[in-house]
């Protein structure tokens, strides 16, 4: 009863329903449609998209997308309204299953307002990182959907062939081979993490990369992150750019109602540590420190997710207990629905 007291205690927003009812995609299948979109920024060419596109067929899936995705318009995969209306179509699409980002980069913010979010009203595999947290944000806030932050097609691919530990994950989330558990797990050293502030706590997972959700602030695409278990990660941010937007977050309340906070990578480097120290710096490591460790939640860094390879999978909008002792996140609930065998 304890447990149970505990967990009514933390739901939110106050109804046992939002922890039971969301309505989850179905789990991927072999010879199963992905349709592919291109949101934010293109592909480097038509050529290495080619070769993207032949890697993930390996995977036993079929392949559909639009033309839309070989768009160029400077840093921007094609018009606003041309990269709306094929993320649109991808969710109506009746065929596709699951929708799988080309590539991240920049542009996904220009399209929120363009999208009709009523519209879009059965849930699919929805799966990126980096500049495809905006999206993932506002199907969750829009819609209640749930998605994956996870590898884009041109970026998780090593000698044109699919990261094989980082799509192996991805892969047993979508089919629901994985439903619960630890997320770091071998191959993944699972004492890679680190517990910055120690304990215990459950919530939704969610979050994505740490730019993009500040960039969200203020905006009807902005999440509810309470009582969440928040992810973060970023690239190309130094301490003192991380600090800023983290004491946004504070500055705005949003940090001081999460449950948890699991940190990914931030590309960091031991030089740059190193350098930083010399110059009398703060570290990044100071900063998560400085800046989240008075919250009074557990919070746990260095966890393999963000822009590296290999990579985890994370379910956005699942029960996930965040446990610093056993530095590790695991898993309450699935994020796809079991698809019933037509023999039963």
């Amino acid at each position: 009863m304890a447990g149970l007291r505990k967990f009514f205690g933390w739901l939110h927003p106050n109804s046992l329903t939002y922890y039971l009812c969301m309505k989850k995609p179905a789990a991927l299948q072999p010879g199963d449609t992905i349709r592919l979109i291109a949101p934010s920024s293109p592909p480097k060419d038509r050529a290495s998209l080619g070769k993207a596109i032949a890697a993930v067929k390996t995977l036993g899936f079929r392949i559909k997308y639009s033309d839309t995705i070989f768009a160029h318009d400077g840093y921007l995969a094609g018009s606003d309204e041309e990269r709306a209306k094929d993320f649109q179509a991808a969710f109506n699409d009746s065929k596709a299953k699951a929708v799988l980002c080309v590539r991240g980069g920049f542009g996904a913010t220009r399209i929120l307002n363009l999208v009709d979010w009523d519209e879009i009203r059965e849930p699919k595999i929805f799966l990126g990182f980096s500049d495809i947290t905006a999206l993932s944000c506002a199907l969750w806030e829009k819609c209640e959907f749930p998605s994956f932050s996870g590898p884009v097609l041109t970026s998780d691919l090593v000698n044109e062939k699919l990261e094989a530990k980082s799509w192996n994950h991805t892969i047993s989330l979508l089919t629901g081979e994985k439903t619960t558990g630890v997320l770091v797990e071998e191959p993944f050293n699972p004492v890679q993490p680190i517990s910055l502030v120690p304990g215990e706590s459950f919530g939704r997972l969610m979050g994505g990369n740490l730019s993009m959700i500040c960039s969200l602030l203020g905006t009807p695409w902005f999440p509810n992150f309470g009582k969440s278990i928040l992810f973060l990660e970023d690239i190309g941010e130094s301490p003192y750019r991380v600090d800023r937007h983290l004491t946004q977050l504070l500055d705005a309340g949003v940090l001081q109602t999460v449950s948890g906070i699991a940190l990914g990578d931030f590309r960091y480097s031991d030089a740059q540590r190193k350098n930083d120290r010399r110059r009398g710096l703060q570290t990044m490591e100071s900063v998560f420190l400085d800046r989240l460790g008075g919250l009074g939640v557990p919070v746990l860094m260095n966890l393999p997710f963000g822009h590296i390879k290999p990579k985890i999978t994370l379910p956005f909008g699942v029960v996930t207990i965040l446990d610093s002792e056993r530095h590790n996140l695991i898993l309450q609930e699935s994020g796809v629905e079991p698809v019933e065998d037509e023999d039963d």
